[in-house]
């Protein structure tokens, strides 16, 4: 039987049959609408219309400038200050601000580029989403990417959450908040097994040419009181415990009210000129601090306790516990 002839009666069958039924091995087809027809409702038909839907890509994420639809799980980021709670959750941002390049010490520079002040960077990046600082640069990070401002002022685990949902990494974010805590929990045995708790601490930083007094949140703040739960100095607790300020410029005179026992000391002098140090160190008020006189003034680099992201926190949990116990 010749091939035009097999095809013309294949084209009768078809017909004959309302076109519920194909030549050969053509699989059951639905309706224009794309539903199964009344007469043709059969067990692999029905498989076809189950099929679940493609999983979207994009959904709306409302932040302190209004609403952003941003990807489900964003692969190529730029942020202009939040290196640490995007490496937290295994991702390296692809550009960042060139200070936080220069001043974070607990970085990898490869695979980050400078986005400097220039937008042309950031275009250039082709990022999927943008994540800033506050909502000052909304305006022309949004005509690149899909942007997401926050100030964020809460503790290492709040943070990584936050991103998780964000960038579509719960499941990073809890990961990462469990070896965090089995982290802390380590260090905090080590430090309270030297130290007992009628021992206070305090933060203070030499900024330039002033003299600061910190509390709860960053310099160490949170590593040192929420992480290895140490007991701050009675006044350092009850200026500092729920107030919103995170630290306070203090004269010399009243440097004794906020010292504890033990004294978490950083310097910041990028131009060698401050003569505060020296001036302190040189006088009667800090020597007779017990403090002073007990060798328990701790020095750390000041770039070790400025950043307050969950990397360095992080990482200040064991140089703030090997600071304290170092000698005991």
């Amino acid at each position: 039987m010749g091939r035009k002839r097999i095809i013309l009666i294949c084209f009768i069958i078809i017909m004959m049959v309302g076109g519920t039924v194909a030549c050969g091995n053509a699989k059951e087809s639905g309706s224009a609408a794309g539903t199964p027809t009344a007469t043709n409702q059969s067990v692999d038909a029905t498989k076809e219309t189950a099929k679940p839907t493609a999983e979207a890509k994009t959904r709306s994420y409302t932040h302190m400038a209004g609403s952003s639809v941003i990807p489900v799980k964003a692969e190529r980021v730029v942020t202009d200050w939040y290196y640490g709670q995007l490496v937290a959750l295994g991702l390296k941002p692809i550009g960042t601000d060139d200070f936080v390049l220069k001043n974070h010490p607990f970085i990898k520079k490869d695979g980050t580029e400078s986005i400097g002040q220039s937008l042309e960077k950031i275009v250039e990046l082709q990022p999927d989403l943008i994540i800033s600082w506050g909502a000052s640069k909304y305006d022309n990070y949004s005509k690149i990417a899909p942007t997401v401002p926050l100030e964020l002022s809460g503790g290492p685990k709040d943070s990584v959450r936050i991103f998780g949902d964000i960038l579509g990494r719960k499941a990073e974010a809890e990961q990462w908040i469990t070896q965090f805590d089995a982290k802390v929990e380590t260090a905090r045995k080590k430090v309270a097994s030297k130290i007992s708790k009628d021992e206070t601490f305090t933060i203070f930083n030499i900024w330039k040419n002033k003299l600061r007094v910190y509390g709860f949140v960053n310099m160490g703040g949170y590593a040192l009181y929420d992480g290895l739960q140490v007991t701050p100095a009675p006044n350092v607790e009850k200026e500092f415990r729920n107030a919103k300020e995170w630290y306070r410029e203090i004269s010399y005179e009243v440097l004794p009210e906020f010292a504890g026992d033990h004294i978490i000391l950083t310097t910041y002098d990028p131009d060698g000129t401050s003569t505060v140090l020296k001036e302190l160190e040189s006088s009667p008020l800090w020597k007779n601090l017990k403090a002073v006189k007990n060798g328990n003034v701790h020095v750390v680099n000041y770039n070790y306790l400025y950043n307050d992201d969950p990397i360095a926190v992080e990482n200040q949990i064991d140089i703030l516990s090997d600071a304290i116990l170092a000698g005991r």
